[in-house]
C-alpha cells in the first residue's frame, strides 16, 4: 500500500468514507462543504501514507487527519466571516451563499460564543482567545504565557467544559 497501490487505497476510501464524512459534517455543518472536506481528507491521507507508522490504527490516523482538516477549514471560514464587513459583500454573495436563516444562525452562534467567553475567568479566557481566535499553537501559547504545554491543554479542556456547562445553564 505504501508503495502507491491506488486500488488498495480505493478500498480504504470505500471503507472509511462514511466515517470521514460524519466527522466533516459534524464540524462544517454543511453537506457540500463536508463532501469537499472529505475529498480533501483523502487527498491528504494519500499524500501522507508514507508517514503512517502504524502506532495507532489506520482509522484513528485517518480520523485525526479529518478532524484537523475540517477544524482548519472551520477556523479559516469563521475568521473570514468575522473580518468581512457588510460592505464587503456583493449582492451576489448575499443571494447565493447567505440565506436569512444562515445569517441569523451565525449571528446567534457568535453572540453565544461571546457571552460564553465573557463568563470565563482568567486564565481560561485568554487561552481560548489565543487558541481559537488568534490561532496560536499550544506551544506558542505556552511560551507567551510562561506555562507548560500540558497546562495549556488542561486550561483549554477546562474552558470547554465551563463553556458547555454555562451554555446549558443559560438556555
Amino acid at each position: 500500500m505504501l508503495g502507491g497501490q491506488h486500488q488498495a487505497f480505493g478500498h480504504l476510501v470505500e471503507r472509511y468514507q462514511g466515517m470521514v464524512y460524519r466527522v466533516c459534517i459534524k464540524i462544517t455543518g454543511e453537506a457540500e462543504s463536508a463532501k469537499d472536506m472529505a475529498q480533501e481528507v483523502f487527498i491528504k491521507a494519500y499524500k501522507a501514507l508514507p508517514s503512517f507508522r502504524g502506532q495507532s490504527s489506520f482509522s484513528t490516523w485517518l480520523y485525526r487527519i479529518a478532524y484537523r482538516t475540517c477544524l482548519d477549514w472551520k477556523r479559516a471560514n469563521d475568521r473570514e466571516w468575522r473580518h468581512r464587513s457588510t460592505a464587503d459583500y456583493t449582492e451576489n454573495d448575499w443571494v447565493t451563499s447567505q440565506t436569512p436563516e444562515h445569517v441569523l444562525l451565525r449571528k446567534e452562534a457568535s453572540e453565544e460564543l461571546g457571552e460564553n467567553l465573557n463568563h470565563l475567568t482568567e486564565p481560561y479566557r485568554s487561552v481560548v482567545q489565543m487558541y481559537y481566535f488568534q490561532r496560536h499553537s499550544y506551544q506558542e501559547i505556552a511560551e507567551q504565557k510562561g506555562i507548560s504545554v500540558k497546562t495549556v491543554e488542561s486550561q483549554l479542556y477546562r474552558a470547554r467544559q465551563m463553556m458547555r456547562k454555562n451554555g446549558e445553564e443559560w438556555r
